[in-house]
């Protein structure tokens, strides 16, 4: 063990022939240590109380680390063994850090921290999952970081309106026992402050009035494809429909049909469009009814979800 540990020194510090850099290295371990000792807290503690205070930990640890203009090109390889999402984009000054704690009731909420570089500073933003206290019709807003709609946030893809910098932000939600979100949000900065929500996004050549956000909820064992695809440069995302016509307009139990979607670019917005070839998926999904979700209430276990790549 005393090898192994000599081995990872010397070896950061030839990839950071810098002692301070080293050093910083050394206490990003630390950091990921700490916060891999916590992990499962969020999700796992006896009570609410504890699992909250648990994010709160891991929340603080990450805005004290993540100051220094060096932790920006660090990988934080490490917390891909704990419930932290981190999504970044190579042409962008921004990382988002995000995971969430799991009540009793099976509701999820959110915690994150946002990394924006700023010339050559770092500047770090907290991130509190207000779901439960926004105000009415929240979802056609722009919105302050302190009104956040939480998520794991799981790819960015910077887009430029005229001269102002947006990022779309693209974030999964467990949301409660019965059914799953997916976020499709925008992000920027206004006089280096966050903001949520940006007029962008179109159902339909006919539809004159871009929403800020677009939330899909669907059926808890169901999983969503949403995500930017950069091959045919547009957002693809799978078409949610009702597993039974009784049951239209309740989301829990929307599934994916096997047909997609997506959004493209048409002059200052993004226009939702069938997509009838996607060369670059996998073989195309097949509905099996025998796994239909029940048309009516039944206990359900909690799922934590899955991120999607």
């Amino acid at each position: 063990m005393k090898h192994l540990l000599t081995f990872l020194f010397w070896g950061i510090f030839f990839l950071f022939p810098s002692t301070s850099v080293a050093q910083d290295a050394l206490n990003y371990l630390d950091m990921e240590k700490e916060i891999l000792e916590i992990k499962y807290q969020p999700l796992l503690a006896k009570t609410d109380k504890e699992r909250i205070n648990a994010g709160f930990r891991i929340q603080d640890l990450l805005l004290e680390g993540l100051k220094s203009p060096a932790s920006f090109v660090y990988p934080f390889d490490s917390l891909k063994y704990s419930t932290i999402a981190i999504a970044g984009d190579e042409s962008s000054p921004l990382r988002l850090f995000t995971y969430n704690a799991i009540l009793s009731t099976g509701k999820f909420v959110h915690f994150g921290v946002i990394q924006y570089k700023v010339k050559k500073n770092i500047v770090t933003y907290s991130l509190l999952d207000t779901s439960e206290n926004l105000p009415k019709n929240a979802d056609e807003e722009a919105l302050p970081s302190e009104q956040w709609i939480g998520a794991l946030y799981y790819q960015i893809k910077p887009f430029k309106f005229n001269k102002k910098q947006l990022y779309l932000v693209f974030g999964f939600d467990g949301h409660n026992l019965s059914s799953n979100r997916s976020i499709l949000d925008v992000l920027y900065f206004e006089e280096n402050e966050p903001v949520f929500g940006f007029p962008l996004f179109r159902s339909g050549d006919e539809d004159p009035t871009p929403e800020n956000r677009v939330i899909f909820e669907y059926h808890k064992s169901a999983k969503m494809v949403l995500r930017y695809q950069p091959e045919v440069d547009m957002i693809i995302l799978d078409h949610l429909e009702p597993a039974y016509e009784r049951v239209k307009g309740n989301y829990s139990y929307y599934i994916p049909t096997g047909d997609y979607e997506g959004y493209a670019k048409e002059g200052k917005t993004w226009v939702k469009k069938q997509v009838n070839e996607m060369p670059f998926a996998e073989d195309p999904k097949k509905i099996d009814v025998k796994k239909l979700p029940k048309p009516g209430p039944e206990d359900l276990k909690i799922n934590l979800g899955t991120i999607p790549e």
